[in-house]
Parts: structure tokens; C-alpha cells; sequence
């Protein structure tokens, strides 16, 4: 087995130079306010967010079966409620980071817990009550549940908050909420969507998973396990920086697009 680490929470500098660069380079191209107030581009990233961190949880809706149930609000037959919960929760909480300012705090925290996981565990944005066997398809084993895992939580937003390089401060946040195991469930959840947050906080544009792909939802898992297992951050890394390359060539694009139009309407 492989035991809980306090020494994770104390790897704030995750990115070198050179990757710190090329981020930057990629979120030059994206601009967040066209993300914000553009209302199609707001309703795409919407549904890839929802569809892309339920796949990752395993969900057995398809995109077809995703979109009915967020457009008109059909189940699809034979699958597990559960599954169209987790679909809905996360269209709320996409809603809610999208329209409103929060602070990277414990309050915040518990509160986006609370709607991720709503109707899919008994205790929302609370602690969990008791500790966890293990972690599937890993050898990590979290920490217990009580004041030491209160103390970590505290811990960790604590040094997130003296991070300044904003790329390392929303990955670390996610790689150590996930890591904590802090809530019953929808934890991974819970961090990639604190990542968003921080990214959001900073001006930057936040990753969001574009493509519909099985081997990359799995690149994601392997990543995590990779991280609980050893405090090792490559990975996840490789993982962010190839998604966020993608994003980046899609807003290039879309830019593209954006000045063709303008060209046209001025002839």
C-alpha cells in the first residue's frame, strides 16, 4: 500500500520555465472575455465541460444521450439515474462558476462540493465521516477521517493562496483536493473544478477537455494514480499542456474565423 504523503502539499513549483512558457504562449491566443460573454461559445464549452468530467467519472451517457437530457430533459433508457444526476449537477455548478466570483477558500469549497454531489451522497460539502479502504485501481491509501484531515484541507488552501504563478497554483489545487480524498465522494470533480476556478480568477483562460476521446479520459486517470502514488506531477502535466495546446488551436480558429467575418462585412 502506499500511504497518505504530507510532503505532496509542500511541491508548489510545478511547472519549469520552459512549460511555463510555452502555457503562456497558448493562453495568449484564448481570450477569456470572448469565452465569458459569447453566448454560443459559452453554450459549446458548457456542454464539453459537462460531457468531458462525467466520462471521466466513468458515466454511460453517450453525446447524443448528454444533449437530450440537457436540452429537452430526457433520461436515456436503461441507464443508471445516478448517471443523469451526475450530468445535471455538473450543468449546475458549470452555471454557477461561470456567472459568479469565488474565492479560493474552504467555504467555497464545501459549497461546490455540496452541488456537484447533490442526490448522489448523503453528506453534501461536509467532511467525510469515515475513512476510505483504497482507491481503485491504485495502491494509495487516503488519509483517515478526522481533525488531521481537517488540518491538511486547511493546509492546502493555505499554501494555494501564496502561489503566484497562476498555472502551478490551479494544478496544484487540483492534484491535492483529489489527492486528499477530503469529501465521501465526487472529489476529482471537485478539483477539476476548483482548477477552473483559480485559472478563471487569474484571467486565464481554464482548460476544458474539447475532445471526446476514451484514451485521453483514461491519460487523465493514469495521471492521477501516477500522482497519488508517488507525488510525481509529469503526467498530469503532459496531460494539461496537450489539452490546453488543443484549446488553444481551436480559439486560433476561432479567431480566424472572427477576423474572415469582419473582412467580409466591411467589403
Amino acid at each position: 500500500m502506499t500511504l497518505y504523503n504530507p510532503d505532496y502539499l509542500n511541491n508548489i513549483n510545478i511547472f519549469n520555465s520552459k512549460e511555463l512558457d510555452f502555457l503562456d504562449s497558448l493562453q495568449k491566443s484564448m481570450d477569456l472575455n470572448l469565452f465569458l460573454n459569447d453566448k454560443k461559445l459559452n453554450e459549446k464549452f458548457s456542454f464539453d465541460f459537462i460531457h468531458s468530467s462525467s466520462q471521466i467519472e466513468g458515466n454511460s451517457y453517450t453525446k447524443a444521450e448528454t444533449l437530450s437530457l440537457l436540452d429537452i430533459g430526457i433520461t436515456a433508457g436503461g441507464k443508471k439515474f445516478s448517471d443523469a444526476v451526475m450530468i445535471l449537477n455538473l450543468r449546475e455548478i458549470y452555471n454557477e462558476i461561470i456567472n459568479n466570483d469565488f474565492e479560493i477558500n474552504k467555504t467555497n469549497l464545501h459549497h461546490i462540493h455540496s452541488i456537484i454531489a447533490k442526490d448522489l451522497v448523503k453528506d453534501l460539502g461536509i467532511i467525510r465521516k469515515s475513512s476510505i479502504g483504497g482507491i481503485t485501481g491504485s495502491s494509495y491509501l487516503p488519509l483517515a477521517s478526522g481533525d488531521r484531515l481537517n488540518a491538511k484541507m486547511n493546509y492546502l488552501l493555505k499554501q494555494a493562496t501564496q502561489i503566484q504563478i497562476p498555472f502551478d497554483k490551479a494544478v496544484y489545487l487540483h492534484n491535492n483536493i483529489a489527492y486528499l480524498k477530503y469529501f465521501e465522494d465526487a472529489n476529482k470533480r471537485t478539483a477539476r473544478t476548483m482548477q477552473f476556478i483559480s485559472l478563471k480568477n487569474d484571467k486565464i483562460m481554464p482548460l476544458i477537455l474539447i475532445n471526446d476521446d476514451k484514451i485521453l479520459y483514461d491519460a487523465y486517470r493514469s495521471a492521477m494514480v501516477a500522482y497519488y502514488e508517488s507525488g510525481d506531477y509529469t503526467l498530469y502535466k503532459d496531460f494539461f499542456m496537450k489539452n490546453y495546446e488543443i484549446l488553444s488551436d481551436f480559439f486560433k480558429l476561432l479567431n480566424d474565423n472572427i477576423k474572415y467575418s469582419k473582412h467580409i462585412k466591411r467589403r
